[in-house]
């Protein structure tokens, strides 16, 4: 009986401690009902934090931060169960005077109190955020960049749908801004919370271009591909066809919606080359379907080195994680492209030219000769991709963190068609590395409140290299000469002095 009256007592303790805990509410500037605030780097947030309280209630402080943390869980490998690790990867405070406190700090039931706080959206973290073990320099400055939100369920800006941006459950990234009223104990001096509330916002920073991946020596991306191509089933060769392709320009996302600048993301270009046996025709071109394929690496210890899919250990074994998904892209018809027609003695007596420096050879379009390529006579097409990112998924930004990391490739897969083959289409697939950046949304705001509009042709004659060549000895330059300048030159040469008037 006893007992029940304890518990009894508990619960009414309990429920007069949560009637009278200080009530606190966070309102955003631009805050739409329904939805969260989206930012950028650079961007301020900006709001304010209003109190109110059902009796006097006394404390030493208010706290209003801007935090950033990483979640991730991984399935154990060895036993059943999960581990995973939580990072505070930023803590911004909002400094508040001595005169914004009440005097003395005594919260009343009759005053509402207001705290306001502004926030700029950093581009980088504090280096000592990242100070586990790592193979480059590099991981440390892509650790070091502020990452975007990831897997954190909010509403898109219809109010009706969740956002997909294709991250598994045991991966997240969010950003709050919490407000907390803390009071310090009479026993440890410790300051424990009176209250403690967090407002969701999301954060996509600014993501700049990376230089291309070297897949020369990487086993998942396949930017070259070699295949037989056979009359019919059990019929002799036709000729090898060869496929490839470099790594596309990266697809620019605006930087607050994660919605793509451009209808057309980005393209890519495939060469083909088709080596005969004989006098054979190349084959007849179908289809090509592209598929982008987002990569979710988590791990529950900090990644040493960026992540690859092409690792011979399994990622469960050593404590880390990997979601794919793919989303379908386009499939298009391509039969209408021509073949064109080549000999090797055409080639060979070519003149080759000297390409600019800021041209490196994994950019280059040139499909090289099979491995079997022994004749004089080739055939080569060009297929130009475009690349459109649909509107039912979300796309954030290419980045690398400590915990976890989001990339990005690119399927490729072209049909083509030969005689006695009417069962089975036979196809030939690429794969390349494809970027998502997002770039600074001040960039426009600035040209149009100055005026300044920049032609492609103006930026063409801008990036263009130029050519100084040293004076050439007795060339002739025809400039006209200031006003006396002759005469002057003449009286010097005579001896004379030209006295002013």
């Amino acid at each position: 009986m006893a007992t029940s009256i304890i518990s009894r007592g508990s619960d009414t303790l309990d429920v007069w401690a949560r009637r009278s805990t200080p009530k606190i509410d966070i309102t955003l500037d631009g805050q739409k009902p329904g939805l969260v605030n989206s930012y950028t780097t650079g961007d301020q947030i900006e709001g304010t934090a209003k109190i109110t309280v059902d009796q006097e209630t006394r404390f030493d402080e208010i706290e209003i931060i801007l935090q950033g943390t990483s979640i991730t869980s991984v399935e154990r490998a060895a036993c059943p169960g999960r581990t995973g690790s939580q990072q505070m990867f930023l803590k911004l405070r909002q400094p508040i005077e001595e005169t914004e406190y009440p005097t003395p700090r005594i919260l009343e039931p009759s005053h509402e109190y207001s705290f306001p706080f502004t926030f700029v959206v950093p581009d980088r973290l504090l280096p000592q955020v990242c100070t586990h073990t790592r193979m480059n320099n590099q991981v440390h400055s892509s650790h070091t960049l502020l990452p975007p939100t990831l897997g954190d369920p909010m509403l898109r800006t219809n109010a009706k749908t969740l956002l997909d941006d294709m991250a598994p459950d045991m991966s997240q990234i969010s950003y709050l801004i919490r407000v907390a009223i803390l009071k310090r104990s009479s026993t440890s001096h410790h300051l424990k919370s009176l209250a403690n509330v967090g407002k969701k916002v999301r954060i996509i920073p600014t993501v700049s271009e990376d230089p291309p991946i070297n897949t020369s020596n990487h086993t998942y991306y396949c930017p070259r591909k070699e295949k037989t191509v056979k009359r019919g089933l059990l019929r002799g060769k036709q000729g090898h066809l060869v496929a490839s392709a470099s790594q596309p320009q990266p697809i620019r996302l605006h930087a607050t919606t994660c919605e793509p600048q451009d209808t057309v993301s980005t393209v890519a270009k495939v060469q083909l080359r088709f080596d005969p046996v004989g006098n054979e025709q190349p084959p007849r071109l179908g289809s090509m379907s592209s598929k982008i394929k987002a990569s979710t690496f988590y791990s529950s210890n900090p990644w040493e080195d960026f992540p690859s899919q092409s690792s011979s250990i399994p990622l469960s074994h050593v404590g880390q994680g990997l979601f794919n998904e793919s989303v379908n892209l386009s499939n298009m018809c391509v039969a209408s492209a021509q073949w064109e027609k080549h000999t090797s003695t055409n080639t060979n007596s070519s003149v080759i030219e000297r390409r600019d420096s800021l041209i490196s050879s994994c950019s280059d379009d040139s499909t090289g000769p099979s491995s079997s390529f022994t004749g004089d006579t080739y055939y080569t097409a060009s297929l130009v991709i475009p690349v459109t990112l649909p509107n039912s998924k979300t796309f954030v930004p290419t980045f690398h963190s400590c915990l976890m990391s989001r990339t990005y490739s690119l399927d490729l897969s072209l049909s083509y068609h030969t005689p006695g083959t009417n069962i089975l289409t036979p196809t030939i697939t690429l794969r390349l590395p494809v970027q998502i950046i997002t770039e600074p949304k001040y960039a426009e705001s600035i040209k149009s409140s100055l005026g300044v509009v920049v032609t492609q042709e103006e930026l063409d004659e801008f990036f263009s290299p130029r050519s100084i060549s040293p004076a050439v000895a007795n060339a002739t330059i025809d400039i006209a000469a200031p006003p006396g300048y002759l005469e002057t030159i003449s009286q010097f040469n005579m001896g004379g002095v030209r006295t002013a008037q």
